[in-house]
């Protein structure tokens, strides 16, 4: 019986000891916890593609008007017409596709746009004249300039001062269709009446300048505000006598506009 006693104390010893040994390198296991999941950082480089609104509105000076009235009919019998001057402003929209490539905080990038703009100035006037004979006319002075739409291809070079944001300036080509228009007419008593028109139509090629802030608001579409001036040339017409008398036919009427505007728009794009 005795020799069972020790040989189960030693059993029990030896059991606990394992134990022991087993908690102590439990103890000591080190565990590794995985790292926190990151999102990836954002880059502005790659394609895209988006649309743009906004306004446009001329950059000061009004349609200029001429003639060599002077020089054929005696100054007794001109007529001076009083005239007024006014640039409407209207609205711009249309679409726009580029491409960037970010080079640590630096963006370079080429886009291109085609716009419809409402752009209108006028220079008007008219009067009635009494004139010898008991006679009386009116007379009717009305030129227009307009732009219908313009388009731009342009580089850009911008500063990421964080991720998602963009400060860039911009400038390149710029080109639209300008529309000239003369309509001058005279009515008289008598019942004679007279007509000057002249018309053209052409696209301007010229330059654009300016700036603005794109901010991308998730991986894959970004909002930007946006200023262009730009400056298509001076464009203009001469109208002509519609009728057969030698005298009248002598004479020409002539506008012409400076083309310069600037546009004010915010665009949605999608980066591919």
């Amino acid at each position: 019986m005795r020799g069972f006693a020790i040989v189960g104390a030693g059993l029990i010893s030896f059991v606990g000891f394992a134990s022991a040994a087993s908690a102590a390198d439990l103890s000591e296991r080190s565990w590794t916890k995985a790292p926190p999941l990151v999102a990836p950082a954002f880059n502005w480089s790659g394609f895209y593609a988006g649309v743009n609104v906004g306004g446009g509105w001329y950059d000061g000076g009004n349609v200029t008007t001429s003639s060599n009235v002077a020089s054929i009919v005696p100054p007794a019998n001109i007529v001076r017409v009083p005239v007024s001057n006014s640039n409407q402003a209207g609205v711009t929209a249309g679409g726009l596709v580029g491409y960037n490539y970010q080079i640590d905080r630096v963006v370079l990038g080429v886009e291109a746009d085609l716009n419809y703009v409402d752009l209108k100035s006028t220079r008007n006037g008219s009067t009635i004249a009494a004139l010898p004979g008991g006679v009386t006319g009116s007379f009717n002075l009305q030129n227009t300039s307009k732009v219908d739409w313009f388009g731009t291809v342009r580089g850009r070079i911008g500063f990421v001062p964080t991720e998602r944001l963009l400060i860039y300036a911009t400038g390149g080509l710029a080109y639209g269709e300008v529309k000239t228009n003369i309509a001058n007419s005279s009515a008289f008593s008598t019942g004679l009446s007279r007509l000057w028109l002249g018309d053209n139509s052409d696209v301007r090629v010229g330059w654009t300048a300016g700036g603005g802030a794109e901010y991308a608001f998730t991986n894959n579409w970004t909002l930007r505000g946006e200023y262009l001036y730009v400056d298509l040339g001076t464009s203009g017409t001469t109208a002509t006598f519609q009728g057969t008398d030698p005298l009248q036919s002598q004479i020409r009427y002539n506008a012409s506009r400076e083309n310069r505007f600037s546009v004010a728009r915010a665009a949605l794009s999608y980066k591919f």
